[in-house]
């Protein structure tokens, strides 16, 4: 079978011949492993695919995500300045607004007519008529309330919940037209499966169940809807501790949900089991950056056996890892495919 193959069966909470293994994001690792900069492909859609192709062909995703570490750029074509000069992932350098009171500028068109927007748009495309058949291919984003933090700041963004929620939400409203408007045209393609929403302003670590509830979660459900009625897979990412609202992103309906080390695997398989795929949570900080390969497969494995039996599961990182994670953790990851994952 194919990874690809192997990973739709956990998305649709089959039991596979063996566990799912990927390693999610890692768009700064493939640039730098490239020996190539951000700014450099950026505006080469043929580039972008070539590395994301590289990456794959070096580890044989089961599941891929491509526009990794590309998300911040429809933040930079509205007005925010960037760093992108280097393999780091590129850096946005301030926000677009100054406040709320400036939201009217946006513009949702301006973001689709740019050349560089069309560009990583076709870089997907270019990823899925190469390696689509053999790999699960969930192109990702920015899920609404971060893209929001984004546009307006982080800071700006948490007082804003507290002081100014109605206009608030109607600049989460515009954040969620504008990804899907950016996601819709990429999902045209037969051999992209799904999308990704990655919500780190939404982790436990920064905000409240409540304010989750009133301001993360209805936009990711909005986009989650969006993507079932194309027929696709939906997968959300969450940093951070998100023990607390499991149910409520039961209750948002992804296929699958991305999850950090900081939650217990066997609750997560409590809210989760035959509802929501679960992929996680080697920590991308501890073993896997700094420790042996040995004690990744260790780590790994633990993670298996605290999910159990029963599929619905993808082995991966907690979340994105840095451009220098040695390869040699990375490859004893993602050997397990290989080397009786389940025994």
């Amino acid at each position: 079978m194919t990874g690809r193959e192997i990973a739709l069966m956990a998305f649709n909470h089959q039991q596979p011949p063996r566990t799912p293994v990927t390693l999610i994001g890692g768009g700064a690792w493939a640039v730098n492993r490239a020996g190539k900069t951000f700014a450099g492909i950026k505006e080469d859609p043929a580039q972008i695919a070539d590395v994301f192709i590289q990456y794959f062909n070096q580890f044989g995703h089961d599941l891929l995500w491509t526009g990794s570490n590309l998300i911040n750029y429809p933040i930079h074509v509205l007005g925010c300045p960037i760093k992108d000069d280097s393999s780091d992932g590129p850096a946005l350098q301030g926000a677009v607004l100054k406040s709320l009171d400036d939201m009217d500028q946006l513009s949702i068109a301006k973001v689709l007519q740019n050349p560089l927007m069309q560009g990583i748009i076709r870089s997907h495309h270019l990823i899925a008529e190469a390696i689509g058949k053999k790999t699960m291919i969930i192109p990702t984003q920015w899920a609404p309330f971060t893209f929001t933090s984004r546009l307006l700041g982080m800071e700006a963004t948490m007082m804003a919940t507290i002081g100014d929620p109605d206009r608030l939400l109607k600049l989460i409203q515009f954040s969620t037209d504008l990804t899907w408007a950016l996601l819709e045209p990429v999902l045209e393609h037969e051999d992209i499966l799904g999308a990704n929403f990655s919500d780190p302003a939404a982790s436990g670590d920064l905000i409240s169940p409540p304010t989750f509830r009133k301001f993360a979660a209805p936009a990711l459900k909005d986009l989650v809807q969006r993507v079932k009625a194309k027929g696709k897979y939906s997968m959300v990412h969450i940093c951070g501790n998100t023990s607390k609202v499991l149910q409520d992103v039961c209750e948002i309906g992804p296929h699958c949900f991305s999850l950090e080390n900081k939650v217990d695997l066997r609750a997560a398989k409590e809210v989760f089991k035959g509802k929501v795929c679960v992929a996680g949570n080697v920590s991308p900080t501890g073993a896997f950056l700094s420790g042996k390969p040995e004690d990744v497969v260790r780590e790994a494995r633990e993670c298996l056996a605290a999910w159990g039996k029963g599929g619905g599961y993808i082995l991966t990182v907690g979340c994105d890892f840095p451009k220098d994670a040695p390869l040699k953790n990375m490859l004893a990851l993602m050997s397990l495919k290989d080397r009786g994952i389940d025994e």
